[in-house]
């Protein structure tokens, strides 16, 4: 009987157990389902980082600079849209403007809602809650910022020595009047 011959006969026996099969389709499917549940958590945390930093910028431009509003009046630009429509920006308080940005971030990174999104893990605590503002910029009629973020995922396998994401959310936002 020759190699093939064999073959076909080890081929065509049906005695065996089905166990490693079933366990390997186990653990296809189940590391599939960690991946997935991974990368919606990551999505999901970067939704709501760029939500809050948004919300916080809106609310920093609305802090109008009196001192410009009052001595040189509303700054006109073209607007983009249409011949002789005209858009007024509002002058803003960059100093007024970053506190405000920071407390309305900050509140909303520590609210209960947000909390076990702000949680870093044992390992890596080098920015505290896990968060930071990188860049924060004002020229008086916009302001712009960038977040950065750690977050832990929710199935932290050692195997592949992936703990964490880092995320990031700019946004700019301007206060304006027609």
């Amino acid at each position: 009987m020759d190699l093939l011959g064999i073959g076909l006969k080890f081929i065509r026996e049906e005695n065996g157990s089905l166990a490693p099969l079933i366990i390997g389709l186990f653990l296809i499917v189940s590391l599939t389902s960690i991946s997935i549940i991974d990368f919606s958590s990551v999505i999901l945390k970067q939704r709501i980082l760029d939500q809050n930093n948004e919300r916080a910028l809106q609310r920093a431009a609305h802090e109008i600079d009196l001192g410009q509003y009052y001595l040189h009046g509303l700054d006109q630009y073209a607007a983009s849209k249409g011949v002789g429509n005209r858009e007024y920006r509002i002058p803003i308080d960059c100093k007024k403007a970053y506190q405000t940005y920071w407390e309305e971030l900050f509140s909303s990174i520590n609210t209960k809602e947000f909390e076990s999104y702000s949680e870093v893990s044992s390992t890596h605590n080098q920015y505290q809650n896990g968060w930071r503002i990188e860049i924060f910029s004002c020229d008086g009629n916009t302001v712009s910022a960038r977040v950065f973020q750690h977050t832990p995922l929710p199935f932290q396998l050692p195997i592949f020595g992936i703990y964490e994401a880092a995320i990031h959310a700019s946004a700019s936002a301007y206060s304006a009047t027609n």
